[in-house]
């Protein structure tokens, strides 16, 4: 079954409320408002078929809990580029780095972050190959952002060099309001 253009909106905006709240869960656990003790019990989820069990131990310290919060911001990030990605796709525009076409950069953009993420969920690279290989352009509401994608291929993957977290979002609006025009 194909996905209609509202399914993958609406999917863009669970995975960015999604990213939202993750970066909250973070922001609450550094501000030592989860208390190890009482969050690092044994848990048993009673499901239809199974019931699963989660044992204390993983989440004893502060630390830990800081860190798991931590991880899932990057699995959250990552599958907000998985759906934009999708948004795009379900739009009919495909990623072309070499067209000159505004929309069609910015989906080649969103294309390069997206393989990213699927190449390494925890840990996302940067992944050039055959006509990517080369310095991306892309105007944006908040002025132009310049991609070496040669420099940056195999490389950690950051925020830092879209311009920061604000500018992935910054990013997504500007997508919604191209395939959904």
């Amino acid at each position: 079954m194909d996905m209609t253009l509202d399914e993958a909106l609406t999917d863009i905006k669970i995975a960015f409320l999604q990213v939202e709240f993750t970066i909250k869960l973070l922001s609450y656990c550094k501000l030592e408002k989860i208390d190890p003790v009482e969050f690092d019990v044994d848990e048993t989820v009673l499901l239809k078929r199974e019931n699963l069990n989660l044992p204390p131990g993983n989440f004893r310290r502060l630390e830990d809990i800081i860190r798991a919060a931590g991880i899932t911001i990057s699995s959250a990030f990552g599958a907000s580029a998985l759906t934009l990605d999708k948004g795009w796709e379900v739009a009919g525009i495909r990623p072309n780095p070499n067209c000159t076409d505004e929309k069609v950069k910015l989906r080649t953009l969103v294309h390069m972050v997206r393989c990213a993420y699927a190449h390494g969920i925890a840990d996302p690279k940067w992944e050039v190959r055959g006509d990517y290989h080369q310095v991306l352009e892309v105007k944006l509401p908040s002025g132009p952002l310049r991609l070496d994608l040669r420099e940056l291929n195999g490389h950690e993957f950051s925020f830092d060099a879209l311009g920061g977290h604000a500018r992935w979002f910054e990013i997504r609006d500007a997508s919604v309001a191209a395939f959904s025009a």
